[in-house]
């Protein structure tokens, strides 16, 4: 048996210049099989013309896989076409197909999909294959969702979707198979290769627009110390020289990543760059924790702020104003690591001043990348319920559910104008004060410097244009929101 495991081709394109990762979840999931079947990986967003790619391997494949978040499944519909027009069977998994999977066994496109594997994937997967190879029964498989043919008619097929699969216990968790990858370059962080290595999986926080715990429950699960160090070599001795951490929430346990640090400084990878999200508070729980951060190469870290509104904060379940903020962040620059941030605007109550206070927040801190993300009513989220009850919800197209896109209006703004303002601080933000202050210059000197020599004419360009009456500051808003690449504006 031949299975192809494809990763999402659609990415935010303001994002793919600073960071194209390859897939960490589907080399997880090669690694369960990989001793039962021939299986490859094919990282195709990284790809000008993925599905003339997809068209030209899948022949000669029996299964293909695809992994999708809300803003990724219509195109991933599209790659499941050319699989089952080459004669392959289809098998989606991810976010989104975990949570809509009945919405999706009801559609008109449930004929795309053979079977969803939903939630933690890797067990349920195996059963999966083997069932398949041995013709048995999918009944008994945990977390499977598939096509059960009543009478001898194919219009009387319906989706079955079995119960839930108990979350794996980590020591259970097989180490990533990275040979079987078809696509072995074109992945970054900046101008250095990268790859992901996880740490932990799950987050015991309710943050009311998150998805992580309709996946995986409110647990935090562990690897240990000496499985993430054999990962970390392993992605180096594949041609990383930088790693990605991507845990839901590697700071719930700021000792254990102190322990972390301390064990990559002892096996001698101090000369990797290390990349990670956290919380505020976590990372401002300890000075000592940052400092050992940044001895042990630490040159990244993306911080979920979300807001300076304590109205908002609740709202999306944050809990008290992360006060924390500053601190992280100072303690993060002494460190010379560079800090991005999450902000979130476009809340129920939000008006233009309120929106624009995050801005204000980002500069306040010398962010080096905010990220001024729009509230998004993902699918089946305790937020999604709360804004439709409101009537805020203005938009069901899901391919701009990416957290950049408007996808509600507020009490007081339309969605045009959230998006509106959002695509004014982008731009505005990175100013002459910025050039002076961030840590990218320094880190990053020739990837800064392409940069600039990239924008300069672009916003040059715009500058002119205004300045001759050519064309309107809302014509460059339409443009970018067209190309789809919303952190440009107008500066």
């Amino acid at each position: 048996m031949k299975i192809l495991l494809l990763s999402s081709p659609v990415v935010q394109p303001d994002f793919d210049r600073i960071a194209r990762l390859p897939s960490l979840g589907l080399v997880s999931l090669a690694a369960h099989v990989d001793d039962i079947c021939t299986v490859h990986v094919a990282d195709i967003h990284g790809l000008k013309s993925h599905r003339d790619y997809v068209k030209r391997i899948v022949n000669g494949y029996d299964l293909v896989g695809l992994t999708a978040m809300s803003f990724q499944y219509h195109e991933a519909l599209e790659l499941a076409r050319i699989a089952k027009e080459a004669g392959a069977r289809t098998v989606f998994g991810g976010y989104h197909p975990t949570l809509a999977c009945e919405e999706i066994g009801n559609s008109s496109v449930a004929e795309l999909i053979d079977y969803i594997v939903r939630g933690e994937g890797e067990a349920t997967f195996r059963e999966l294959v083997e069932a398949i190879i041995k013709g048995k029964n999918l009944k008994g498989i945990l977390g499977l969702s598939y096509h059960e043919v009543n009478g001898d008619s194919e219009s009387g097929r319906k989706m079955i979707h079995n119960p839930g699969r108990p979350l794996l216990k980590v020591e259970d968790i097989k180490m990533p198979n990275r040979d079987v990858r078809l696509i072995k370059k074109g992945f970054y962080s900046f101008d250095v290769p990268i790859d992901s290595v996880e740490s932990s999986r799950g987050c015991t926080q309710g943050c009311k627009f998150c998805s992580i715990n309709l996946m995986y429950g409110r647990r935090f699960r562990k690897f240990s110390i000496e499985r993430v160090i054999a990962d970390i070599q392993d992605a180096e001795a594949h041609g990383a020289g930088s790693i990605f951490f991507p845990d839901d929430n590697i700071t719930l346990d700021p000792k254990r990543l102190e322990l972390l640090c301390q064990a990559i400084i002892d096996a001698g990878l101090t000369h990797l760059r290390y990349k990670t999200q956290a919380s505020a508070s976590g990372i401002a729980s300890s000075r000592r924790l940052v400092d050992k951060m940044g001895e042990a190469g630490f040159d990244g870290v993306f911080l979920g702020v979300e807001s300076i509104n304590k109205r908002n904060l609740q709202f999306l379940g944050k809990g008290k104003m992360s006060d924390d903020a500053e601190k992280a962040v100072r303690y993060l620059h002494e460190n010379n690591i560079i800090v991005s941030t999450g902000l979130i605007s476009g809340n129920p109550d939000d008006d233009e001043e309120d929106m624009w206070e995050n801005f204000r927040l980002a500069r306040q801190l010398k962010v080096d990348f905010p990220i001024f993300y729009i509230s998004t009513p993902y699918p089946k989220t305790q937020m999604r319920a709360e804004l439709e009850e409101m009537g805020l919800v203005t938009r069901n197209d899901f391919t701009k559910y990416d957290g950049l896109h408007a996808n509600l209006k507020t009490h007081h703004l339309s969605d045009e104008e959230v998006q509106y303002i959002t695509w004014q601080m982008n731009a505005r933000y990175y100013d002459l004060d910025w050039m002076r202050y961030n840590k990218v210059k320094r880190l990053y000197p020739r990837w800064f410097v392409n940069e600039i020599l990239r924008l300069a004419p672009f916003y040059a360009r715009r500058k002119l244009d205004l300045a001759l009456r050519r064309r309107t500051t809302r014509d460059f808003f339409r443009e970018d929101l067209e190309s789809g690449e919303l952190c440009k504006g107008v500066t």
